[in-house]
């Protein structure tokens, strides 16, 4: 840093960005609550006995939980981004030396870098951090519990081999769904947003847009 007064400023602002990260921290308990209540709704439905109702709530239940997934996925890219800004402010005002692990040199090269695919699960979720780790499992859980309910419930008005093929395919329908989408915002953040702190230079001019108008 140039003078006391940059590094000041940057040391602020890494507050700032502390601020945030407890911030997308403390949305989990409602994120949880909503679990609670769409399991709630969903109970109450198969104590009716009613089988439109119960599909009705078999199907916003598995809508619920596809959009708690992708919420999921969308805190823990927000998550990562805040943290690699901190990262970045910490390498500036070499506060990365106090950080735990930093005295080791592979830890300290490859710390909070993206993997380099997103096939695996544990690198399809890897934008999560661990307290979110048992949200996702849940979420899984979840729409297993909800895909079995209803392919069951659903023997009522149609042949069973349909019923459970039904339940098998929205069941691999929602895992899918929920790899996918941990798997898209894995390589959005590794292509478009994650700066190396060691070699992230902020004088750095970006690169020139391109002028999209010449190529129509």
């Amino acid at each position: 840093m140039e003078n006391k007064d940059d590094r000041d400023r940057l040391a602020e602002f890494h507050h700032t960005i502390s601020e945030q990260l407890n911030s997308r921290l403390s949305e989990s308990p409602q994120f949880f609550g909503l679990l609670i209540v769409v399991a709630t709704g969903y109970g109450y439905a198969l104590v009716q006995d009613r089988p439109k109702l119960v599909l009705l709530a078999t199907g916003l239940s598995y809508v619920a939980v596809l959009w708690a997934s992708w919420y999921l996925a969308a805190l823990g890219y927000a998550f990562r981004f805040l943290q690699n800004t901190q990262h970045c402010i910490e390498h500036e005002l070499e506060w990365a030396k106090y950080t735990p692990g930093s005295d080791k040199e592979e830890k300290e090269e490859d710390g909070g870098k993206p993997p380099a695919s997103e096939i695996l699960p544990p690198d399809a979720f890897w934008l999560l951090p661990g307290i979110y780790h048992a949200h996702a499992f849940g979420l899984c859980a979840l729409i297993a519990i909800i895909c079995g309910v209803g392919s069951y419930k659903s023997l009522c008005y149609m042949p069973t081999c349909c019923a459970v093929a039904c339940g098998i395919a929205a069941f691999v329908a929602g895992i899918a769904f929920t790899f996918l989408i941990n798997g898209h915002y894995v390589r959005k953040f590794r292509d478009k947003r994650w700066q190396d702190p060691k070699n992230f230079d902020p004088k750095k001019p970006l690169p020139p847009t391109p002028d999209l108008s010449s190529a129509s």
